[in-house]
């Protein structure tokens, strides 16, 4: 009996130490979130990619695995949610009308489904670059970027 009320007594402290390292820890963390809209269905998912650098920024897959999400489309505005260290980002976003993980495009290479970029920089004759698409996430902060799509 003695050695069990030692032990709790031991956890307990320990929690109370290691507590507030975790409370600093999540004010360290940053999110990123991905509010996009204007969905001409709510067929198939949105598939959103995070860049930390310009490398393969908008249409190659991202370095790091966990930049890549993919959800169901739920209704007018769905998101994708991102735990990121601080630094500078892009994003790039899909609506996979059939599931196919794959952007569907015409005979000469125009996208057949909605596409979007941070920052809303999309063109129709040219592709976004990292420069007018890229965002800064500071320690701690959490970031919410509307993305509309383009058809």
């Amino acid at each position: 009996m003695a050695l069990a009320r030692l032990a709790i007594g031991w956890l307990v402290a320990c929690a109370c130490i290691i507590a507030p390292r975790d409370a600093r820890a999540d004010s360290a963390t940053s999110t990123v979130t991905l509010a996009v809209s204007t969905f001409r269905n709510t067929n198939g998912v949105l598939g959103c990619q995070l860049y930390d650098s310009g490398v393969g920024f908008p249409d190659r897959w991202p370095s790091n695995p966990s930049f890549n999400q993919r959800v169901r489309v739920t209704g007018a505005t769905t998101e994708c949610v991102f735990t990121v260290a601080p630094g500078t980002y892009a994003a790039a976003v899909l609506h996979d009308e059939n599931a196919n993980n794959k952007m569907d495009t015409n005979l000469i290479g125009m996208p057949l489904e909605g596409y979007g970029i941070s920052n809303n920089h999309t063109h129709a004759l040219r592709r976004p670059t990292w420069d007018e698409s890229k965002f800064v996430v500071e320690r701690g902060a959490h970031v919410r970027l509307a993305v509309a799509l383009r058809y």
